[in-house]
Order: C-alpha cells, then structure tokens, then sequence
C-alpha cells in the first residue's frame, strides 16, 4: 500500500501516451516538425501549430432543430448573439471591411492569405469561385501563454469551459458550443474514472449481500419450517470472499506504483475484474468444503477442501496471470499498464486466497466443529446454537438453532462409553529442556503453541451423501436430461447456429475507437466532437506536409517531381483540390508574375536569384508572418540560399471514421513513400488514433496466439488426460471467435479497449470449461456418469461465479461512457458464452469425444464393462438414495448429523473396523 503515496506524481493524462503504440510512427514524424519548427507561442498561427500546448478551440452553432436542421450562423440573430458571449465578432467585422474576397476554403486579406476551410464549417457555395450564403458553424481559436503564466491560462480555459458548457446556466438560448483545449480529453478520462468509483462502492455491496446469502445454509425442522442452520453456515466466509480481493487490487496497485510505473484513469477497471475473479475462487473453496464429511476434524476438512480446489483454483489464476501476463508485453500502454494491474491483482488474489481466505476458512470451521453460532458467537450469551429440537419458537428456529457439532457428539460418546475421540496429545519432555540449546529450548515452546494432532477421524470417508436440492437438480433432471440422444442433437443445431452467427459478425468488425467515445456523453467534449463530425471532419482539416529534402525548384526536373508529389496529395478520396491547398510557392509565384506584369520586371534566370528573389519576397510580402512560419533555411551559412526545409498544408475530407483516420494515414504515408528523394513527411493531430488502429490487428493476433499457446500448456500440465486438455483449446477458441463475432454485431469496434477485454476473455474463458473437463476426468464410470457427476460437483459454484461476475458487471451500464460500455458488452459475452459451453457444450462433446477418460479406472480397471455401468446408472435412479458413508442404514436422524450411527445389521463390518484399528496402533 505504500505506493499509493506516489500515485499523483506518478499519473498520466496524456491521451497520446495511453492509446498510441511507444514505437508509432506519429512520434518519429512529429519530432520532425519539432526539429524544424519548434513551438513558439509568440508566433500562433492556426492551422500552422501541430501540437498545442495551451489553446482553447471552441465551435459555435446554433441550435439543432428536429425539422429543419442546423439553421444558418451567417444570419444577424446568431452573429448577435455570438458578439454578446464573447465579443468575437470584432474579429470578424475587421475581416469584412478589409476583405476583398472572402472565398471558400481560401479567402485573401489583401496579399495575407486566410484558411476558411478552418474557420466555417458546413459551407453551402454559391458559386464555382467558392463564395458561399449558409454555414452550419464557427469555429474560432484562442491562444494563451504558458511559459510565465500558464497556471493562470489553465484556470481561463477552466473558466471558459465551465461557462460555454454549463447546463444549469446556459450562456445563450439559440446557441450551443463545443469546447476543446489540451486538458479537455485528460479531464474526460478522469471524469469517466470518477464515475466509476460510486459504481464500485454500490458493485461490491451487491456481492457482499450475493455472498452472504449464498453462505447461509438452510435447517428442516419438525414441523417442515425451513430455517438457517447458524451452525453449518459462514457469513464470515462472505465477507472474507470480498475483502481478498478487495486487498489483492490494494496490494496491486501499490506494488505496481512502487516500481515506478504509471497510472491512468483507464486501469480503474481492473478491481471489478479482481474482485470478480476473487469471488469466483471463493465459492468454488465454499463448495468443496461443504461437500467433505462433518464428521472430519476441521484440519482435515480443510485438507480435503484444498485438495479438491487447488487445482481448479490453480488453472483459474494461472491462466488469468498468463492471459493478462502476455498482454504487459504488447506496444500498446494503455493495454500494457491495464494488464499489469490486473495481473498483479489476480497474483495477489491466488496469494490471498490460499493463506488469508483459507484461515477465515479455518476459522468458521473450528467454530463450526464445537457449535458456535456463525453470527453470534462472539457474544457470550449466545455463544452456542440451541439444537433443533430444543427450539420451540419460531426466533429461536430462524435465529439461534443449528445443527448438532461435533464436539456435542464426541461427549455423547464419553457419556455412552463409546470409542473417544479426542485427539491424541502428544507429550512434552519439559525435562530435558534443561540440557537443550537455546534454539531446541525456542523449538520446543513453540511446539506447546501448535493445536494437537487430531487423527481419529482416520477411518472416515471424506466426503458424505447429503443430499441437496442443487446436487438433486444437476443428477436427476439437468444432467440426465442434456445427455439424452434428442437433446445432444439439439444441442449440436444450437451450437451450428451459434458458430455460423459468430463467423458472420467476425466479417463485420470495424476498427477504431471514435474519440467522442473516449468521454461520457455528459462531459462538455462530447458536443465538441458531435459538432466537429456535422463540420470539419466533413471537410477543412489540414494536414502538414514537411519537404525534407526540397529539390531545386528552379529547376525544371525538380520542380517536375516537386508538383507531380502534391498532385497526388491533392487527388485522393481524403484530400481537397489544390484550391484548399496552403503553400508559399503558389504566392510566390504569383508574386513574381505580376512584378514582371505591373513593374517590367523579369524573371529570375538561375537557381541562385530565384532563391534570391524568394528572401527578398519574404521580407516585403503581405504574408510574410504566415510563409515564413513554413520554411527553415541553412543557419550554418547566413549568406547561403540554400532552402534546407519546406512544409504546406493540405485540405482534408471525409475524415469522419476512426476507419477514415487509418486509411488516410496510411494513403497519406505511401505517397509520401513514393518520393524518396524528397525525403516527405505527413502528419495530423489524428495520426496517433491511426496508429493506434494500425497496430490492433497485429497484436491482437500476437497475444491471442501466444495466450492460447499457454492455455494449452497450462491445460496438459493440469488435466491428466491429453484429449481433455484440447477439447478445453477447442472450447476457448470457440468462445473468443463468439465474442469477436457477437462484439461486432453489437456495435463495438476493435481498439485497445476492447482489445483488453477480447485478451481478458481467453483467460475467462479458461475458467468454466476447465473445471467441468477436470471434473469429468476424475470421475468415475461410464461417459453419462462422468458428465453428470461434473455437473452435479461443479456445476453450481460454476454457476455462481459466473452469475456474480454478471450482478458485478452490471453496475456499468449506469455509466454514461461509451468504453465502459465496451466492458460491460464484451465480459457479458465473455461470461455468457463461457457458462454455456461449459454447462452445455462441453459435457456434450465430453460425452462424445472422451467417452473413456478417467485417470484411476483406467489404471485399475482397464477392461471395465461400459455397458454395465451404464445399466447400474438407470438402476440407480429407481433406488433411493442411501448414505455413502453408512450404506446399511435406512434412516438416519437429522440431528445425529451422520456422526456415529450403531450399524446392527453389519457386524461384521464393525469387527473388521476394530480389528484394522488394532493393526493401526500396531
């Protein structure tokens, strides 16, 4: 917990470091534009600065109307209205008077140049010139200062937003606004992580109440009212069950700070997964300790408990670790620090599990053994639970009574002269301490601490025959019934349509994660990124282009392969035509045309004067703040006219879709790759998403295969039987191809959110169809018996786990947050799926496939006759039920619990008892 003390310093908002791959190319082509035109804040120009560290960008529209669209801003009411929030219509009236041509996407003002394409959006032209009579909106930008007063700029820009987004106080009636400065998408992140946090207080007190309930025990009594057995019961267990991995997420998180790492709003997902999975191990602990024998001392209860549930605990967190494990080594770091938290979270709940959870465990169980009341047995006055039948009153039925201890027995059996069976002392030779060293002397007073040795329970099954409705249930209906012929048939129609239908959405994935979704829909970004889709993500957004190498564009074979390079930037699908183009040689050019028209002066004749004339040019040009905010000269030779660096800007369209982003990316970079003499580099605000795009495919594909690899290492390490272990690599390849299927059909995209939680689902997915094939495995008996003997063993805590993890998941569909929506859509699949194939599927192929798998029959038994056991099945179901331990015993009291019934029709037996005793003490 310690590392918590560096969270802060050690938190990062950056949105390009948390979703873009460290190796993308954005950072390369971006240092670039670093190297040649660092950031000046003295000299902003819009649509010249590519990274913007203190700005504030604001679109202006007027109201949606449901019949009639966006009405015009271009009318008087809205430029008013405009005026009256923030006087910024000055700007405006200053473009008119002095404009002699406002024209669509380029207007001049006099000889300076103005891009309108990023100014309006929405833009309905009048004309081929581009003049224009409608706009849907206003896009106007302000830069601050940073270097000597950004905390005051910081606090203008939180000024700014909080009143153009207000909800309570809306800054006009007609008007509404899109806000964005660089702090926008950090403070949505964190927004999102805020509301998420109320959601896990209410999460965690929903399966705290789950748990609780699920650890009570229910007690027939004589007059057929059902009550709880305050005995048998564990609601400590319950609380224990939330508060392990409660601490593992804890201990995760101050581990993983402590070594230095980075924390984001993003890996506040984690705990829900941990505390999931903790719950998971919980009940399968829970389940396999009520199925061992009352009559067991409580260490070798607990005994039989780990060893029933290490290994189905063990494939559980080691393949969650492994999934999560493989996902730490991908590029990118909002997925690599998400599944570092996680994977220390489930490490720490393993850990916990098998110390912390299994001592709670321990503890219910001594309570349990000599009759303390699970609830109240802390109080001295209601220490015990009254018996059965010595409850008369419908309190002491509901709240004090429980079933008979064993400790209640074993004085039953002194008070009868029955064999005693108190545990073995073992003596203490305090005498010869005397002669010991100080070590053996510390060894033996540490022996005297230590609880005696309890063997006389040695004889005993450990397990008993209880019966239950839910092991009734999964025996003598549910198993029964999925293993009859027409059912396994419909079962393989149900699983043909389920594949074909997962198929068919794996062809429909979409990529990209849209950045609107990157923020609640409450948060004031989201206007912004719905106006901005309506606008310029239509059309006007530029992009840089850096001419690295520029070729001697006097010359006519470097101005060849100078203009045939923006030709084709120009003319694709995503770029405007070469009237949205911004560059310094159409002006120049221009420039020099009507000197030689209006003043007889000629053209430069050599590459020396051009370059020459260019200087002069930008000494005396109407835009000269603008043009030479594009071009890096030679410093090493002040008199040289050597043009080291060039840059332009080109007009975008059709940049909508975070599958827009990446296809433009990449057409932009081949072209750019098409002219390596120029050396070209392309870059956009956007390209960091489009890389992003670019590297999901591969690594997804990457850590799939890689985490099934280990799925199949971790199953044949596991599972003793080779075929077992592929039907479980079967069974996690069928469930991911579901989920990247159903995921798809459900309108989630692929990016690195979801790419965590399709990376989660293998390790999920893993869980249930483990524990059914292992189970399965060690049973005994023909196919039919095996399957239902899995079912009736695991089947219900499979269910509950999965049922949980669904009850905790569902407290984030009330966040208003599109990639917590991503979560809650893709484990839901997760855990859908998972459940079905392992209750339905995979007991069905089991049956098919692995009809002889069974790890001890086959040792001892390798000519056992199928056929009859399944006769001695259907005959079994015609007989009642009889005790497992006391198979001779019609009936048995509710109270004796099972303990030491007098067996009077097999003596023999109990001759044969003494007698292995006697050998025994031998």
């Amino acid at each position: 917990m310690i590392g918590f003390v560096w969270i802060k310093e050690q938190t990062t908002i950056d949105p390009q470091y948390v979703f873009s791959p460290e190796d993308a190319r954005w950072r390369y082509e971006r240092a670039i534009l670093t190297e040649n035109w660092p950031l000046n804040e003295q000299h902003f120009w819009p649509g010249k600065s590519y990274d913007f560290p203190g700005y504030i960008d604001v679109i202006a529209a007027a109201k949606y109307d449901e019949e009639f669209g966006r009405p015009n801003m271009l009318v008087s009411k809205h430029i008013n209205e405009l005026d009256r929030i923030n006087k910024i219509v000055e700007f405006a009236s200053e473009i008119i008077e002095k404009e002699i041509k406002i024209t669509y996407p380029m207007g001049w003002r006099g000889t300076e140049p103005i891009y309108f394409g990023a100014l309006v959006g929405g833009v309905h032209l009048t004309d081929e010139e581009g003049h224009f009579n409608y706009v849907k909106a206003v896009r106007l930008t302000y830069n601050t200062r940073e270097e000597t007063v950004g905390n005051i700029s910081y606090i203008w820009r939180k000024k700014v937003a909080d009143f153009l987004s207000s909800k309570e106080n809306p800054p006009s009636e007609i008007l509404e606004f899109g806000l964005y400065h660089n702090e926008s998408l950090p403070e949505g992140l964190q927004d999102v992580a805020d509301a998420l946090t109320p959601k896990f207080i209410i999460m965690s007190g929903i399966l705290f109440a789950f748990t609780l309930g699920c650890s009570l025990v229910f007690l027939r009594h004589e007059n057929l009212l059902m009550g709880i057995d305050w005995v048998r019961s564990k609601p400590i267990l319950g609380l224990a069950a939330l508060v392990c991995p409660l601490l593992a997420a804890g201990s995760a998180f101050g581990l993983v700070l402590w070594t230095g790492e980075y924390y984001n709003a993003i890996v506040n997902i984690s705990p829900f997964i941990v505390v999931c999975i903790g719950i998971d191990d919980a009940f399968l602990m829970t389940a396999a300790w009520h199925r061992t024998n009352p009559e067991l001392s409580p260490a070798r209860r607990l005994a039989e408990t780990l060893a029933e549930a290490a290994v189905a605990i063990s494939i559980t967190s080691f393949t969650d670790m492994l999934t999560f494990g493989i996902g730490c080594f991908t590029t990118l770091p909002g997925v690599r620090l998400f599944c570092l938290y996680t994977f220390w979270g489930i490490t720490f709940t393993y850990i916990y599990q098998i110390t912390y959870f299994t001592a709670v465990i321990a503890y219910a169980g001594e309570m349990e053994d000599k009759g303390l009341h699970s609830l109240f047995g802390f109080w001295p006055c209601w220490k015990k639970c009254i018996r059965p039948e010595l409850a008369n009153t419908i309190t002491l039925k509901w709240f004090f009574a429980g079933s008979v201890c064993r400790e209640y027995d074993r004085q039953q059996d002194e008070i009868f002269g029955r064999n005693s069976m108190e545990p073995k002392k073992v003596p203490i030779k305090n005498g010869e301490n005397e002669s010991k060293s100080i070590l053996q002397r510390l060894k033996a007073y540490l022996s005297t601490l230590e609880s005696n040795q309890d063997d006389s329970d040695h004889h005993l099954a450990s397990h008993h025959g209880r019966e239950t409705f839910v092991n009734w249930f999964f025996r003598e209906f549910y198993g029964p019934y999925l293993l009859k012929t027409n059912t396994k048939v419909m079962v393989l129609v149900l699983y043909l349509i389920y594949a074909f239908i997962a198929l068919f959405g794996c062809s429909q994935i979409k990529e990209g994660l849209n950045p609107k979704n990157l923020v609640r829909e409450s948060f004031y970004l989201n206007n912004f990124y719905v106006l901005i889709d309506e606008t310029f993500w239509q059309e006007g957004l530029q992009m840089q282009v850096v001419v690295n190498n520029p070729p001697d564009l006097f010359d006519p074979n470097g101005r060849e392969s100078f203009n045939k390079m923006r030709e084709e930037f120009e003319d694709t699908q995503f770029t405007m035509k070469k009237n949205a183009t911004m560059i310094w040689l159409d002006a120049f050019e221009t420039k020099i045309i009507e000197d030689e028209s209006n003043f007889n002066i000629s053209l430069p004749k050599s590459s020396e004067e051009w370059y020459e004339r260019v200087k002069e040019w930008l000494i005396t040009a109407g835009g000269r703040r603008l043009w030479e905010l594009d071009m890096v000269w030679d410093k090493q030779n002040e008199s040289s006219n050597h043009l080291k660096a060039f840059r332009f800007q080109v007009g975008l369209k059709n940049y909508r879709t975070p599958t827009d982003h990446t296809n433009s990316c990449k057409l932009m970079r081949q072209i750019a790759s098409k002219f390596p003499e120029l050396n070209i580099t392309t870059f956009h605000e956007y390209y960091p998403f489009a890389d992003q795009y670019l590297e999901l495919k591969p690594a997804l594909f990457r850590n799939i295969f890689l985490a099934v690899f280990c799925m199949m290492v971790v199953s044949l390490l596991m599972i003793p039987n080779l075929f077992a272990a592929f039907t479980i690599i079967a069974a996690i390849i069928s469930i991911d191809v579901g989920v990247l299927g159903y995921m798809a059909l459900w309108g989630v995209n692929l990016e690195s959110v979801s790419m965590i939680t399709v990376i989660m689902s293998i390790g999920f997915s893993v869980d249930l169809s483990a524990h059914i094939a292992y189970a399965y495995v060690k049973s005994e008996g023909c196919s039919k018996t095996k399957a239902i003997a899995a079912l009736e063993t695991l089947g219900w805590p499979v269910f509950l786990g999965a049922f949980t993890t669904l009850v905790g998941i569902t407290v984030l569909t009330f966040v208003d947050a599109y990639i917590i929506q991503i979560f809650f859509k893709t484990i839901f699949l997760v855990i859908g799926f998972s459940l079905i194939h392992g209750m339905v599927f995979l007991p069905v192929l089991l049956t098919i496939m692995l009809p002889n798998a069974n790890i001890r029959k086959e040792k001892h038994f390798p000519h056992r006759n199928e056929k009859a056991e399944e006769m001695q099945f259907a005959a079994r179901k015609l007989t009642p039920k009889l005790s497992v331990i006391h198979p001779a015993v019609d009936a048995i009291s509710i109270n004796s619990k099972n303990l030491h019934e007098i067996d009077l029709v097999s003596q023999k037996g109990e001759t044969e008892a003494e007698t292995t005793k006697t050998s025994e003490k031998k």
